[in-house]
């Protein structure tokens, strides 16, 4: 009982600071102050009017649902090869997969500023996808790697014995058993690619400003309520991925 009531006070402390960012985006102020003395909905109204928010937050949708899409492909390829295969250097493939996860981001950003640089990557959608696919792969990886370890291999053996190829007792066997790890690192990977700003900023130009580029060159110049609305924007999107997250993973077992 005791352990639960001290998990629920963290929780309460974790999460607290966060939803006040919800009351404060329907202030009548112009300013931050807590609890608000008046309400109103002119701060949304001015988000959907305002073309740089709207066109940012289109684009970081877009970034971080093709980064779902590369980072999950590839980092299941990467958890399935390590969890399969007996190779030279394993040990360091699987140190260099995690490695954007420890590495400092600012220093991931400067790397990938001189990378991307040379192949005329910077500015443009294509390089922000790959930039934050790299950011997002390590979280697929250990993830998919994880529940991968849990799925008894003789399974995928008497596929093969019952004529099945590689490919097909993976989409038929494999995936299936992994699917909710599967969706939950797709999901984390949309939310890391939502969220990102540091590598962003690095990557991106005045043609690609992502919504929390957009952000902070706001809160740098200006700090009005505008800045609570698109908080609780993605505190709402965040949390309803994740609380619809069980949902499609049962659709999908339902669906097969």
């Amino acid at each position: 009982m005791w352990l639960r009531l001290f998990v629920a006070v963290m929780l309460i402390l974790m999460i607290a600071p966060i939803l006040v960012m919800i009351p404060l985006s329907f202030s009548g102020e112009v300013a931050f102050n807590f609890p608000p003395e008046s309400y109103s909905t002119k701060w949304y109204a001015n988000f959907l009017t305002n073309d740089q928010w709207t066109v940012g937050l289109g684009r970081s949708l877009t970034v971080a649902l093709f980064t779902a899409i590369v980072s999950t492909a590839l980092g299941i390829m990467a958890a399935l090869a390590l969890n399969k295969l007996e190779f030279p250097g394993k040990k360091i493939f699987m140190n260099a997969m995690v490695a954007p996860m420890i590495i400092p981001v600012v220093v991931v950003g400067i790397a990938m500023y001189h990378s991307f640089a040379g192949f005329k990557l910077t500015n443009t959608l294509i390089g922000l996808v790959l930039a934050h696919s790299i950011l997002a792969i390590p979280i697929v990886f250990v993830t998919v790697l994880a529940s991968l370890k849990g799925i008894d291999k003789n399974l995928e053996l008497a596929a093969l014995s019952l004529g099945s190829n590689h490919l097909g007792a993976f989409f038929k066997v494999t995936l299936p058993l992994i699917r909710t790890s599967v969706v939950a690192s797709a999901l984390f990977a949309f939310i890391t690619s939502l969220d990102e700003v540091v590598v962003s900023i690095f990557i991106a130009g005045a043609k690609t400003k992502t919504l929390p580029i957009v952000m902070w060159e706001n809160m740098r110049t200006q700090v009005d309520p505008t800045i609570a609305v698109v908080s609780s924007l993605l505190i709402v999107v965040t949390a309803a991925i994740f609380l619809l997250a069980p949902g499609i993973t049962q659709a999908g077992r339902n669906a097969k």
